[in-house]
């Protein structure tokens, strides 16, 4: 193989995105934080870029990308290797046994059926091939549903029926066409619905009619007792005790000092952002999913928890009061702001919330004045569903605060271990992860409707020590007939334990494959439906991408470099972008479907929405924001390429520290103040296409923040013209197979 190529020079992306700034707002930069130094000469054009010359992409034995020359003609080109890593035929073979038997075993899993559909040609598709960008493991053939126009928030979506990505040339197309993508969120012409629940498809012809997002549990007078309206005085046992934040928060240069007190908000100073202060340590967040057709004013809802205790132990049980916050956000009296109102505490008697999920599917009752169904860890060991309680509905600011006492409706508990994670697979069926390492799975649907409990239906080992997170993968059960049993429970688990490895597990055999293991504690995990792959924390400050397809399974990337350990993961079913929050006190969003080689059209670009700036002196918090992207990658490149020069006479000269630090050098770091930790972050999946981009981040200081991310295009330009073309709608779509090549 020839020598590596060095890398070009870091292009500024001021200029490409400065467009959609106003005037008005600065624009803030890694180096400009770093060095207190406003940089306003950042106008470099990305055009250097595509003459850029060909380049073949290797991946080397971290799983990470490499840019090498091009092989010359007649030369032996890569290959497959153990692992999915790529070689030449010529290069050393440095796989162990381990490795071989690895691949074998995982091969072996039944979990995800071959992606060939009945009357259709599969995509020629190498095994293991480096440049295959990830995929759907499954797509539903009726035709869904996307946008025709730019969705405004807060109010009803204009929708349209298009063709399903079932078919391989439509599916190619969309595919690629998210790579040109670029903004902190997802473009709005290409979202779609792509997750999978069976109460989608009973009662419906399977594979020819879909309810998207149907009602459940909409019927179920007897939950009216489990909820309990409280007095002033009655309540006082449930309040955490907090004090106001002092933040500095408005464009960098000119930020104002804002006193914070619990259940109070001030804007950022963004178009469609807010802060607000939940009074103590965020430890969940999540969006409630509700119908378009819901007569709830247009507003969305969260659920917020948070405590005083920083430090909870694992495998304890501790009984005390505790609250869930239910906040509403609300259309702001100008466009330029959301309001936010914390509407009713949930008064709970078994302890502080370490992970709350709502159930996936909207199920909310006017008449009965129920918001939905929310399951919660809490620090007695147990899992428990909770009846959230319906919020007012009248204007902002008319009513007052409601503390509910709440009663669970449903109690998962194991007398060994206790529960750490949890996962709604559909409306019915939970998954739980323990202390011990086991993973249980209940069946709670005749328990919600009262009339039978909720069985244990599987109890099995998956990790040595205490399971750290859990996600279902959300797709149909195959059959050997190789069509799909649309009104089944997925089967696959995937999981991560705090020995530092990754795991999928098949409940029909429950047992446990080994996909990753790494020297740190994989805190977060999540299972992305538009890539069919599971992405986890990984060490060294990164995010892993590791696919579940038959013709790539294990094979994994770095999608995003960090500052910090990574804490917190977010996917949607609605778009193809991750939301990483960091213990540096920030959050980045990444586009898991970008191009296939650093050196293309289109670069490989992290978003930073925002980072929490801490000062232990005078007890201020900062909140930074409006910084420009960043490729992956470049804060190392920079470090390697900046710290060691050459003086006169060639001899080698290491620059100090504060050299790098002034150049804008950054450096990743676990030594963070624990105060500015982003510890949950959470898009928005279950309210329809036009709510997709609302993003929800809880910090360890108790300040929450939404945004509303809107993406947009490379350079402008909508791929292949138009959306028509992109869905085939206008009756035109060639066949275009081979390699996916970025160069285009």
């Amino acid at each position: 193989m020839e020598k590596t190529r060095p890398r070009r020079a870091r292009p500024s992306y001021a200029g490409y995105f400065r467009a959609n700034i106003s005037d008005k707002e600065s624009i803030t930069s890694d180096n400009d934080v770093q060095s207190e130094i406003v940089d306003g000469s950042s106008s470099s054009n990305i055009e250097d870029v595509e003459d850029a010359e060909e380049a073949l992409v290797l991946l080397d034995d971290d799983g990470d990308l490499q840019v090498s020359s091009p092989v010359a003609s007649g030369a032996p080109g890569p290959v497959a290797g153990n692992g999915g890593q790529s070689r030449t035929r010529n290069s050393k073979r440095r796989h162990s046994r381990q490795n071989k038997s690895f691949v074998h075993d995982t091969q072996g899993l039944q979990t995800v059926p071959q992606p060939q559909r009945l009357g259709q040609s599969a995509r020629n598709i190498k095994p293991k091939e480096h440049r295959y960008r990830p995929d759907s493991i499954w797509s539903s053939k009726s035709d869904t549903l996307r946008l025709s126009r730019r969705p405004q928030p807060f109010n009803p979506p204009f929708l349209v029926p298009t063709a399903s990505t079932s078919d391989p040339r439509i599916a190619y197309r969309v595919k690629k066409s998210w790579m040109y993508s670029v903004g902190p969120g997802p473009c709005w012409e290409l979202i779609e619905d792509r997750g999978f629940f069976k109460e989608e498809y009973i009662g419906t012809m399977a594979g020819t009619g879909r309810i998207t997002r149907p009602l459940v549990y909409s019927e179920t007078s007897h939950l009216l007792g489990y909820c309990k309206e409280l007095l002033l005085g009655q309540s006082s046992r449930y309040n955490v005790e907090s004090q106001p934040v002092s933040c500095f928060v408005g464009p960098y240069g000119a930020q104002d000092l804002k006193e914070i007190d619990q259940f109070s908000s001030v804007p950022t100073g963004g178009s469609l952002s807010v802060m607000f202060n939940s009074g103590g340590r965020i430890t969940a967040v999540d969006w409630c999913p509700t119908t378009i057709s819901a007569s709830l004013g247009g507003r969305q809802y969260l659920a917020v928890s948070s405590t005083n205790n920083a430090f909870l132990g694992v495998g304890t049980r501790s009984h005390s009061p505790a609250m869930i916050q239910l906040w509403s956000i609300n259309p702001a009296r100008s466009d330029e702001a959301l309001e936010v109102q914390c509407e009713v505490i949930m008064c709970i008697d078994e302890g502080a919330v370490l992970q709350l999920k709502w159930c996936p599917l909207p199920s909310h009752s006017e008449g009965e004045r129920k918001l939905g169904l929310l399951a919660a860890i809490t620090t007695d060991g147990a899992a428990h569903i909770y009846v959230a309680p319906m919020l007012g509905d009248g204007p902002l600011g008319s009513h007052h605060m409601r503390r509910v006492h709440c009663r669970p409706l449903l109690t998962m508990a194991f007398d060994e271990t206790t529960c750490q994670a949890l996962d709604w697979a559909n409306s019915e069926v939970i998954a739980i992860g323990c202390s011990n390492g086991f993973v249980g799975v209940f069946r709670v649907k005749d328990a919600i409707l009262g009339i039978g409990n909720a069985p244990l239906t599987h109890y099995f080992p998956v990790h040595q020590t205490s399971v750290q997170s859990i996600a279902w993968v959300r797709a149909p059960p195959g059959i050997s007939d190789g069509t799909y049993d649309l009104v089944g429970d997925p089967t696959v688990i995937c999981t991560t334990g705090s020995e530092g490895s990754v795991r999928v597990t098949d409940i029909r055999d429950c047992m446990s494959r080994m996909l990753f293991r790494n020297r740190e504690v994989p805190h977060a995990s999540a299972f992305a439906a538009f890539c069919g792959s599971l992405v986890a924390t990984d060490v060294d400050f990164s995010v892993k991408l590791f696919q579940l397809q038959p013709t790539a399974l294990g094979m994994g990337h770095s999608v995003a470099d960090v500052g910090g350990t990574a804490l917190a993961l977010s996917v949607s079913d609605i778009h193809p972008y991750v939301a990483i929050g960091c213990a540096d006190g920030s959050c980045i969003t990444t586009n898991l479907l970008r191009g296939t080689r650093r050196e293309g059209v289109v670069p490989f670009l992290n978003h930073k929405v925002f980072q929490l700036d801490y000062s232990p002196r005078d007890g201020h918090y900062r909140m930074l924001d409006r910084f420009l992207p960043v490729e992956n990658g470049a804060n190392e490149a920079m470090v390697y390429k900046e710290s060691v020069t050459r003086n006169a006479n060639n001899d080698k000269v290491v620059a100090n520290t504060e050299d790098r630090f002034k150049q804008g050098c950054l450096e990743a770091s676990g030594l963070w103040h624990p105060n500015v930790a982003v510890t949950a972050v959470a898009w928005n999946s279950g309210c329809g296409l036009g709510c997709a981009p609302f993003l929800v981040s809880g910090t360890a200081s108790g300040l929450v923040r939404v945004d509303y991310l809107e993406g947009m295009w490379a350079k402008g330009t909508v791929p292949y013209g138009s959306i028509e073309c992109i869905r085939g709608e206008d009756g035109q779509v060639e066949e275009e197979g081979g390699i996916e090549a970025d160069s285009e």
